[in-house]
């Protein structure tokens, strides 16, 4: 088998994966999971390292030494290759694992914390005077954080939808049920550092949750396997799910978020990503994607629960 076959089947279905992760991310993170296979290293080992990586480009934001924005910019890259790597190497190895996703997911949450801190900070400082400049820009970035968020959760969200009625056999998402009995069963045998992990999963789920209800209440019941698969099914929900699914794959994924800090920071041009994202991709995200989102849950629920 040739690389790129290699390659490709070590990916989860191309209807859901991020074209910047398919064509930039992927491709170096799959060669360090195959260097990384026969070695004790695992997958949890690499997602770690993705963490410490986004620290790193963090610190070096915060710092000031000579190329300290482009060796920002490089380690959020490499966190973003570890963050791919991490998922790769357990396909390869075939041990996935409930924990290992919930730890892949902190770390995206808490990488993508300090990076898009990181970027804000820049843009502060390039507004410190006039105050009322400095206040605005603040407001502007705020905004552009809170609503970058909603984005990238919401197309989890509907990737693991997506993904739980057409490929069956991949299980990315976890109902904030199963996780708490996931927690209450293993309690007693934590340590203090699992359980932190535990405390900020719990935080993003609820939050995920609570957006849904706002964005697309009826997607809950297709979370919650209120449907089950069928190939029917399949083909009824990627009729109507499945154009919106490639809006949501090419703008608002965490990888590109991620591409796009790590290219802005390096250049020192964050404050024009941030408001690429706050006008440009927010009017898209409510304007266009929301509507369509709902009105294809709404549709494929509907011709699902109508006879064959």
């Amino acid at each position: 088998m040739g690389f790129w076959d290699a390659y490709f089947r070590s990916l989860k279905p191309l209807e859901v994966e991020e074209p910047i992760d398919v064509w930039v991310h992927r491709p170096p993170a799959y060669v360090l999971a195959k260097i990384l296979l026969p070695t004790p290293v695992s997958p949890n080992l690499v997602t770690v390292g993705s963490i410490l990586a986004a620290f790193a480009a963090g610190g070096c934001i915060f710092a000031n030494f000579p190329w300290h924005l482009p060796l920002a910019g490089a380690l959020i890259f490499s966190s973003a290759v570890l963050d791919c790597c991490d998922g790769q190497l357990a396909r390869l190895r075939k041990s996935s694992s409930a924990f290992g996703r919930m730890l892949d997911g902190v770390a995206d949450w808490v990488g993508s914390t300090v990076v898009v801190g990181g970027g804000a900070w820049l843009v502060l400082r390039k507004f410190q005077e006039p105050r009322w400049a400095m206040a605005v820009a603040g407001v502007l970035a705020l905004t552009t954080i809170i609503t970058g968020s909603f984005h990238t959760t919401m197309y989890d969200h509907f990737k693991n939808v997506f993904l739980r009625l057409t490929h069956p056999s991949y299980r990315e998402g976890e109902e904030l049920s199963a996780a708490l009995e996931r927690f209450e069963a293993q309690r007693g045998q934590m340590s203090f550092v699992i359980r932190v992990t535990f405390a900020i999963y719990f935080f993003y789920l609820r939050s995920q949750n609570d957006y849904v209800d706002k964005f697309d209440p009826l997607s809950r019941g297709l979370a919650a396997q209120s449907v089950e698969f069928s190939e029917r099914n399949a083909a009824v929900y990627r009729k109507y799910a499945g154009p919106v699914m490639r809006w949501w794959r090419t703008l608002f994924g965490f990888g590109s978020l991620v591409f796009g800090l790590a290219v802005s920071i390096g250049l020192d041009i964050a404050e024009y990503y941030m408001l690429f994202r706050l006008l440009l991709l927010n009017a898209l995200f409510y304007g266009y994607i929301r509507p369509r989102q709902r009105e294809a849950t709404r549709r494929a629920l509907q011709e699902i629960a109508s006879p064959s």
